[in-house]
């Protein structure tokens, strides 16, 4: 009874965004961070480039980083992989087609950052100091 009255009080729990299937390979081996780019957009580009001055380090710590941009999921370094854009964006809750975001996911696929704005590598890094090992 008490926890129905905390639910009236409170509404309902927010809805955790769940981790892709297209995405599971990746729980438990890597991290994983998807960059959500439109063409017209400067932020993608800026992100684009502040990632890419720290590949080796993205590489070194397991991070998977890939673009999804004109329906497309791209991998920003290397790799081929079967991903499917409109499922990450519908179950990570990403922007709107043509918006810029980035979601950085942990090896448990639990999402760790969330930004509508580039972020440098080292917070980035530094999100991932508060994940366990």
């Amino acid at each position: 009874m008490l926890k129905s009255i905390i639910r009236e009080i409170m509404g309902p729990a927010p809805r955790a965004p769940v981790s892709p299937d297209c995405l599971k390979p990746f729980i438990g081996t890597k991290r994983v961070l998807i960059i959500f780019a439109d063409a017209d957009d400067d932020r993608a580009t800026v992100q684009d480039e502040l990632l890419r001055t720290s590949h080796l380090r993205f590489i070194e710590d397991d991070i998977e980083v890939f673009s999804i941009a004109g329906g497309g999921v791209f991998p920003l370094f290397e790799g081929s992989y079967d991903l499917d854009a409109d499922e990450i964006r519908d179950d990570l809750e990403g922007p709107q087609p043509g918006e810029f975001g980035l979601v950085l996911l942990d090896r448990d696929g639990t999402v760790k950052l969330r930004s509508s704005e580039p972020v440098r590598p080292e917070e980035i890094i530094g999100a991932l100091s508060s994940m366990p090992h």
